[in-house]
């Protein structure tokens, strides 16, 4: 290609766009960049804060401090505003609730399931039970002065202090007798 040739090629948009950019419009456009950036900040302040507190006074002076005085001011409202969001406090809240919760069923289970041995077979028997399911022998009995469940085996009432020893001997007698 000649000289002539290139001068008479038509300038392509990017020449055109180039020669147009003068630092008039490079400051006008830096302006307009940073407002954009100053709303878009303000945007997410607005709904963080609001998600955060339900304190208003809290939500103004947040929202002010980015409005008066500039999106750099987020880095100091990154150091004001609360940890968590008032869902991930109300999780938080049902969370431990529910490790509360758990614990204590877990305790009312692990009470419930008390285990013993039959003293005459070794099987292994839950707490209340009155019978024994592998040799059917007979586990508890009544007290003989109160009448509350007792262990067969107790000399000593649990509840009112009685001896059984002595006074379930004479009681048996008498049921045999009639």
């Amino acid at each position: 290609m000649t000289a002539q040739s290139l001068q008479n090629v038509e300038p392509t948009w990017i020449e055109m766009v180039w020669e147009m950019v003068t630092f008039e419009t490079m400051i006008k456009v830096a302006i307009v960049y940073f407002f954009i950036i100053w709303i878009a900040v303000l945007v997410w302040v607005i709904k963080d804060i609001s998600n955060r507190t339900n304190n208003i006074f809290l939500q103004i002076f947040s929202i002010l401090l980015i409005v008066l005085l500039s999106p750099l001011w987020v880095f100091f409202y990154l150091l004001i505003r609360p940890g968590k969001t008032v869902l991930e406090k109300y999780y938080q809240e049902i969370e431990d609730n529910l490790e509360i919760l758990s614990s204590i069923v877990k305790d009312k289970v692990d009470a419930g399931w008390e285990t013993t041995d039959c003293t005459t077979c070794g099987y292994e028997l839950d707490v209340d039970f009155l019978f024994c399911p592998g040799c059917k022998s007979k586990l508890r009995d009544a007290c003989v002065s109160c009448k509350k469940s007792i262990r067969k085996w107790w000399e000593v009432c649990p509840y009112c202090g009685e001896n059984q020893k002595g006074k379930r001997k004479k009681s048996d007698k008498k049921k045999k007798k009639d």
